[in-house]
């Protein structure tokens, strides 16, 4: 088999598909990369897995002689692309041998194969599939704000995912890790289904899926599939039902008040050197006054600080409600919105975090944290 193909296009994909193949793998064929040629359509497929995740890049070729397939070590295939400049490559695989020959302008580097058919790929069975469409700047807004939301628990692999849920109203993409929830609601329109996406696809989604066209997605009962363009992205789904997300966020809360999301942010991050490590408890007293004043303190070291802000509170109602600093600006810090709505019922309740005026047409997003306890 022989097949010539530009370094820049091959090393690009190569690099790509490392992100998906783990540091350690119980089979070894998964520390390489699946390749196959296609003579008919002068294209290669490379393929790289961990055993539940699935990434494909398809690649046109320059010239393709004889169709095949063959798996060759990503470590080793890195390295020998990485000092090369950019310039036609010629592939020479010989399965008889077990080996390939790399061949640039200057020279060759010689690689070992070993046998395709031991490497694992996904099988979709005869599963009803579900077809959606989604935009691409959408999906990767979204999925760089859920990720860091989703839990790492063992016990609950439900909660170590994203959750995609299509209702008739909007798309509903949920991702909470048992004291934060973030729901961003899409006003998108495709048939109603449901999936759970785990974590480590949900960081490879935006890294991978870069262009601008739409995404398309199609899932089952056990696997997932994101194209888009030259490249896709397959996985199984977790397992299980999603919790009921939706009564866990308070309706129709009595108190809301409105503030600067920068002048919290900078209030927030101010009095959050000063908690107790162990909680980062933070004190937000709201005020009839229209002021919020943020105390904290750390017994330990005799140290102290408040800050205050203006806000809209229409209700005038004084309440202080405890909160972990650093939860509190990581909801902040991950919206660019100028003003953000906080609605509380009273300090033993869930708070949510909503922007005023979002900058996304037709989304609706929704942050929650759950409360701690005061002292006083």
């Amino acid at each position: 088999m022989k097949i010539i193909i530009p370094k820049k296009r091959l090393e690009m994909a190569v690099k790509n598909i490392c992100r998906v193949i783990n540091k350690k793998n119980a089979l070894p064929i998964l520390d390489d990369i699946l390749c196959m040629a296609d003579e008919p359509k002068k294209r290669l497929t490379l393929t790289g897995s961990d055993g539940e995740v699935w990434l494909h890049y398809y690649i046109d070729l320059d010239e393709c002689e004889c169709s095949g397939a063959f798996c060759v070590s990503a470590d080793l295939m890195k390295k020998a692309l990485a000092e090369l400049k950019d310039q036609p490559l010629t592939i020479d695989v010989d399965m008889t041998l077990e080996k390939l020959e790399l061949k640039h302008q200057t020279g060759t580097t010689q690689l070992p194969l070993l046998d395709h058919n031991e490497y694992p790929t996904p099988t979709w069975h005869n599963d009803v599939t579900t077809e959606w469409t989604l935009e691409a700047s959408m999906l990767s807004r979204v999925m760089k704000r859920s990720v860091s939301f989703v839990a790492d628990d063992e016990l609950r692999p439900i909660m170590c995912g994203v959750f995609f849920e299509q209702t008739k109203e909007a798309l509903n993409i949920v991702a909470s890790e048992g004291h934060m929830l973030i729901r961003n609601a899409e006003q998108v329109d495709n048939p109603t289904g449901s999936f759970i996406m785990p974590k480590k696809v949900a960081k490879l989604l935006p890294k991978t899926l870069t262009g601008s066209d739409d995404i398309k997605v199609e899932f089952g009962e056990r696997l997932a599939s994101f194209e888009q363009g030259p490249v896709s992205l397959v996985f199984r789904i977790i397992e299980g039902t999603y919790p009921k997300y939706m009564k866990v966020i308070p309706e129709n809360p009595p108190h809301h008040l409105t503030a600067d999301r920068q002048q919290m942010l900078a209030a927030m991050r101010n009095v959050a050197n000063f908690t107790v490590e162990a909680s980062r408890l933070v004190k937000m007293a709201i005020g009839s006054d229209q002021t919020m004043t943020l105390y904290a303190e750390d017994w330990d070291i005799s140290a102290a600080a408040n800050d205050r802000i203006a806000i809209e509170y229409p209700e005038a109602h004084p309440m202080n409600i405890g909160v972990k600093a650093d939860n509190v600006i990581k909801l902040l810090a991950m919206v660019p919105e100028i003003n953000v709505d906080i609605h509380f019922t009273d300090p033993s309740r869930a708070l949510t975090i909503t922007p005023v005026d979002t900058i996304y047409e037709g989304e609706e997003l929704t942050m929650l944290i759950m409360p701690m306890m005061l002292n006083d």
